[in-house]
């Protein structure tokens, strides 16, 4: 306070002494608001720290009304908007706040305007205290350096003052670009609003006060935006290392618990502190802090809505009171706690995984309005941290106690699967559940399938409890171990005496859990445990009974498993030596001889016939232990469903039977299943085998005895099956072999012919001076039926009116009425003649009728071509043509952008051989466009069936009439593509396209 005075002091007496020039009233007013307005606009880095741009006006005045007027603004604004910003912003009312800081503020501004006016005077030897004689140069310059440079050794007299040379350089570093930018910089502007003053009257003055005040507020809400990010990074910062030290902590919970404690302490007051843990109803307080003291542990049964805290188990969510007192009546729930000193404010936050509430974190203080909403919000992101943290350490600390018990249940389990001997594996199996997991007594009983008696097998229990058990009669449905064995699900209950099901034998057993031994869906047993105490058994229990059951089923079944497994081997051994000798047949023959061996070793069989699907029929193609007469009696000779119903039951199997054998036995039987076996009189029994690939039915394998056979076993059974599938896989591969090798064999000569069609095309369009000639060809298939060629006529062919021209130019654009390799081979026939018949020069007309009688005499495919020929002549742009069914072109007039179809009556070649073809003539004038197309453009069509048409043709041609020909063909291919919408093309693409491009 003495060196505010002392500071301040100097600039008062200044202004009592100085020579005075008294303006008008109303400008010092004016003036005097203006400072008042831009320094209420100001912004400040701390209390002590005000930046604004109130030296501007003051410079302003110094200019416009003199230093003397400008000095006493500066002292009186100074120490008012002093006085105002201490009551703004909640300032202790002492007589440092209210008097010696206004004091200081009004002087040092009055001492600078002052001093830049007496630094001027010396400086350019004329009074500048005088409004009529200042330099306003000279003045604004000094004036500048006397007012920034006394606030600035104001503040650092301050700093010096309160921590020494240290302070002064801390201050500076972190205010020397605001003390530049906000202050000094924008000082010279003073000089502009003095000449606003001083022209152009006091109107354009005040609006550009006006203009100064927006910029003040502007600066102010910049800083005070910066201001706010640089608070939220230092709170980001803050929380981060919070959140880190949580997530670094130890997976245990109560340690998580004491960490929160200490780091919510480095954001809030924490003497009063509390976090408390859900489980269900219950309510554990892990920490509680009171007054700065530790308090035990407490658990509480807290239900939904009681308390402030139940509120928040009820809702997620938090909650701030700024003042119990004023807040009571309007609380959503009213706190549980009573106490002869109850708090004034707190802050309660849930602590939320999703939207479940685990737990809540709550300060309390007993002052009112201890605690702000940034306060709640820094303890949320706490108490979401916190949260994750502590989900993270209790699902740790089950993981912990499951593995544990998993630990034991595969011990349990390593020792009951050695076991193959049942009579030993059952009294193992109770003796180590107890020793492992202390449950007593243990029972375990097996049940049989088809008996509806439930057997007993061991237990733990000794004496009168065992004899109880052992001789006790049980049957399915009956007691809560038959109310098991029937429903195939755990029975848990926590007080056997309130349960019907119940039957009484052990006086002490209060709780009991019954647990399926199952196999699949088969019960191949019951595990049942039994307590003393009510409610004895958890979901822990549950879990490791579950766990246990299945290994104990698993360990019942494999001593079951263990006799059938040899069996198994023996099949799988044999099955192997099939695939061995089946996959050494390189083709369907040596395969065939090969199936029809193997089945009669393995199994026993006397002979042994292999037949294949073949158009509707089985057809006998190998067979074993038939010779002679016999073979070729049955050998090659189709056999339909209706003449064998053996082979009729063989191919519904495929679809319908779930075993895919069938067994016919006795002679009388065996000649009405298959009729062509009849001349065989020795055999008794047929065992008969689908074979079915993955492309449907391929035939049957058929074993014939001699002696009759009663019922297969299923180790007989699964090596038929394994066989026949085995058989079928070998046989449907070669097949697809065959196939696929054809098939290659038929794309490469597709290739080939694909190679010579695109040969009979002309590489590139003619060059015509004066003309654009473009073309496209794609095929449908590998080969199509569409073509396009140009010849150069004779010269002197009579093209028009009797006149010769020089070298005309003939062109055809012809569509084949197939697809594929027919339409390809029949395009070359067409193409051939067709150029055959117009390389003499002859007209269109009677060349096509030519080609015609020539194509009718060459081709008995009943195929034909439609075409279109012209004949250009290049140095007039006439064009004569014939139309032979062909899709009409495109005539684009440059001079109207009008767009005419060229039609002559006629009908395809190759329909009849005598036709009558007409001609016409069009004149190609400069810009004008001939497009010929195949029906393949027009035709293509989008996944709803709409056709690309001619209209869009017609839209394409308009669009691209100044470019190319080329580009026209480019973009009417690129158009045609995206109208197909990656649909399979549906026939070929031809275009021609011709462009008169004279001059």
């Amino acid at each position: 306070m003495l060196y505010a005075l002392l500071v301040g002091l100097p600039g008062w007496l200044w202004l009592l002494f100085a020579p005075w020039f008294v303006p008008s009233l109303p400008a010092l007013l004016f003036f005097a608001a203006l400072a008042l307005a831009i320094d209420a606009l100001s912004f400040r880095t701390s209390f002590a720290e005000v930046y604004g741009l109130a030296g501007v006006v003051l410079l302003t005045a110094a200019l416009s009304l003199g230093p003397s007027a400008a000095a006493l603004i500066a002292a009186l604004e100074g120490a008012l908007s002093g006085l105002l910003l201490t009551l703004i912003y909640n300032r202790p009312r002492t007589l440092y706040y209210l008097v010696a800081r206004p004091f200081l503020r009004g002087g040092m501004r009055a001492a600078g305007v002052l001093l830049g006016a007496m630094l001027a005077t010396a400086a350019t030897g004329r009074s500048q205290y005088d409004p009529a004689a200042l330099d306003p140069v000279a003045l604004l310059i000094w004036s500048t350096l006397s007012l920034f440079g006394i606030i600035q050794l104001t503040r650092v007299g301050r700093e010096w003052l309160q921590g020494g040379l240290p302070a002064v350089f801390a201050w500076w570093q972190r205010t020397w670009y605001l003390a530049l930018g906000a202050e000094l910089l924008p000082l010279p502007l003073a000089l502009l609003g003095a000449a606003i003053y001083r022209e152009l009257g006091m109107a354009y003055f005040l609006l550009a006060g006006l203009a100064m005040v927006a910029a003040a507020a502007a600066v102010r809400r910049a800083s005070l935006n910066l201001a706010s990010q640089r608070r939220s990074v230092r709170e980001l910062a803050m929380l981060n290392e919070v959140s880190r030290a949580i997530i670094r902590s130890e997976l245990d919970v109560a340690t998580l618990c004491e960490l929160v404690y200490r780091e919510a302490g480095k954001v809030v007051d924490t003497s009063s502190f509390h976090i408390g843990l859900f489980e269900g109803s219950r309510y554990t307080l892990m920490v509680r802090v009171q007054d700065n003291v530790r308090l035990p542990r407490l658990t509480v049964d807290l239900a939904d809505g009681d308390g402030l805290i139940g509120w928040m188990h009820q809702t997620g969510k938090a909650l701030l009171v700024e003042d119990f007192l004023e807040e009571m009546k309007h609380l959503p729930a009213r706190p549980r706690y009573q106490s002869e000193r109850p708090p004034r404010s707190g802050i309660y936050v849930p602590l939320l995984i999703g939207e479940e509430v685990i737990g809540s974190l709550s300060v309390q203080s007993y002052q009112p309005g201890a605690f702000a909403a940034n306060d709640l919000r820094l303890l949320s992101l706490i108490a979401d941290q916190a949260a994750v943290a502590i989900t993270r350490a209790r699902a740790f600390s089950e993981a912990r106690r499951r593995a544990v018990q998993l630990q034991a249940i595969q011990q349990v389990s390593e020792r009951i699967t050695a076991i193959l001997d049942l009579e030993q594996l059952l009294p193992a199996i109770v003796r180590l559940i107890r020793e492992h997991f202390a449950y007593h007594p243990v029972h375990i009983f097996t049940l049989k399938p088809g008996d509806e008696r439930i057997y007993f097998r061991a237990s733990t229990a000794t004496d009168e409890q065992l004899e109880a058990v052992r001789t006790r009669s049980l049957m399915i449905g009956q007691g809560l171990i038959g109310a098991t064995a029937r429903s195939k699900e755990v029975i848990l209950i926590g007080d056997v005496q309130r349960d019907p099901r119940y039957i009484a034998g052990n006086s002490s057993t209060r709780s009991e859990l019954v647990v399926p031994l199952r196999i699949g869906a088969e019960v191949v047993g019951i595990l049942d445990v039994q307590s003393a105490e009510v409610n004895d058994f958890d979901a822990d229990d549950l879990f490791v009974m579950r766990t246990l059951a299945d290994q104990i089923a698993i360990a019942i079944d494999s001593a079951n498993i263990y006799r059938a497994q040899q069996e198994e081997a023996w099949t799988l051994n044999a099955l192997l030596q099939v695939a061995e000798n089946i996959g050494r047949a390189n083709c369907v023959e040596d395969l065939l001889a090969t199936a029809v061996r193997l089945p009669p070793i393995l199994l026993g069989a006397v002979r042994c016939y292999l037949l294949l699907w073949e158009q509707e029929a089985f057809v006998v193609r190998s067979s074993y232990g038939v010779i002679g007469k016999l073979r070729d009696a049955l050998s090659g000779v189709p056999i339909t469903l209706t003449e064998a119903p053996l082979l009729a039951r063989v191919y519904s199997l495929q679809t319908s039977q779930p075993m895919p054998l069938i067994r016919i036995s006795g002679a009388e039987e065996r000649t009405r299943a298959w009729p062509a076996l009849a001349r065989i009189n020795a055999g008794q029994s047929l065992v008969a085998l689908p074979l079915t690939g993955r492309s449907g039915h391929l035939g049957a394998l058929v074993l014939d005895f001699d002696e009759v056979i009663a019922e297969f076993d299923t180790r007989q059974i699964n090596l038929c099956i394994g066989a026949a599938r085995q058989v079928a896989a070998a046989l449907e591969s070669l097949q697809l072999a065959q196939e696929a090798e054809a098939a290659t064999r038929l794309e490469q000569e597709i290739k080939v012919a694909r190679e010579l069609q695109t040969a009979l095309l002309p590489s590139r369009s003619p060059h015509l001076e004066g003309w654009q000639i473009a073309s496209a060809w794609r095929s449908a298939r590998m080969v199509g039926g569409d073509f396009f060629d140009f010849w150069r006529l004779p010269a002197g062919t009579q093209v028009h009116d009797g006149e010769e021209r020089a070298m005309p130019l003939g062109f055809v654009i012809a569509d084949v009425s197939d697809k594929g390799v027919p339409a390809a081979l029949f395009m070359a026939l067409s193409r051939s003649l067709v150029r055959a018949a117009a390389l003499d020069g002859s007209s269109p007309s009677v060349a096509l009728e030519r080609a015609n009688r020539w194509i009718n005499r060459d081709s008995e495919s009943g195929m034909f071509v439609t075409l279109f020929y012209g004949i250009l002549q290049p140095d007039t742009g006439h064009v004569r043509y014939s139309v032979a069914g062909h899709n009409p072109p495109l005539h684009y007039h440059a001079n109207d952008g009008t767009i005419t179809e060229l039609r002559t009556p006629g009908i395809a070649l190759g329909v009849l051989e005598e036709i009558q073809l007409n001609e016409a003539e069009i004149c190609l004038e400069p810009g004008d466009i001939l497009l010929c197309y195949t029906d393949g453009a027009t035709e293509t069509i989008d996944e709803v069936q709409s056709e690309f048409g001619t209209d869009r043709l017609r839209d394409l041609i308009r669009r691209h009439h100044h470019e190319h020909a080329e580009v026209l063909v480019e973009a009417i291919l690129q158009a045609v593509t995206a109208h197909g919408r990656g649909q399979p093309p549906y026939d070929d693409i031809t275009l021609l396209v011709l462009k008169c491009d004279r001059v």
